[in-house]
């Protein structure tokens, strides 16, 4: 079995920040929230944000975002607009047991899972009236969920583009960083 990031991993970009912009260009009055997005999407690529900051700048967002949003419509129209976005590494390699493992929410994930036939999706979960956070599937809470879904696999291979996801190195028998379209397995 293989694990994947999703986000800069097997998709080329944040697929929650292009989200956002792919929402602004019909909701322009969600312009205001994009500095502080922005600020904290620096500090989430940098690891310098802690999981409670996340859980709270995340619920602000969505409670914003989400209430008023034909959500499944614009989750269709996003994903053919962006589809062409999933890396070639992936497509080359992808098998039928791989799992994504994924901070994004579901609801945006699962449509790009569903139509690659990627049939294992672990990501934040959102109540969408509320836009109140579930389950926030970043640094040690991932490798909490994915055993709580997978409690005896073995990963053969987990794949990230992120020190956020450190804590599912110990899982894993080899661990691989990307960048862009290359692959290097990390030593650890």
């Amino acid at each position: 079995m293989n694990v994947y990031d999703f986000d800069n991993t097997i998709y080329d970009g944040e697929s929650v920040v292009d989200f956002y912009f792919f929402i602004l260009k019909k909701n322009p009055r969600l312009i205001s929230i994009m500095p502080k997005m922005l600020q904290m999407l620096i500090r989430y690529k940098a690891c310098r944000i802690s999981t409670a900051e996340l859980l709270e700048t995340a619920e602000r967002y969505a409670e914003k975002i989400l209430p008023g949003l034909n959500l499944d419509g614009a989750v269709r129209q996003f994903w053919d607009k962006n589809q062409k976005k999933i890396k070639k590494f992936y497509l080359k390699n992808q098998k039928e047991d791989d799992v994504i493992l994924s901070a994004s929410c579901s609801f945006l994930i699962e449509e790009m899972c569903k139509r690659l036939g990627i049939r294992h999706v672990i990501a934040s979960e959102v109540d969408i009236k509320s836009g109140k956070v579930i389950r926030l599937c970043f640094r040690g809470n991932k490798a909490e969920i994915f055993r709580s879904h997978f409690p005896d696999a073995q990963i053969d291979g987990f794949y990230t583009d992120s020190m956020n996801d450190k804590p599912m190195f110990d899982l894993a028998k080899n661990v691989y960083i990307v960048k862009g379209d290359n692959v290097k397995e990390l030593i650890i």
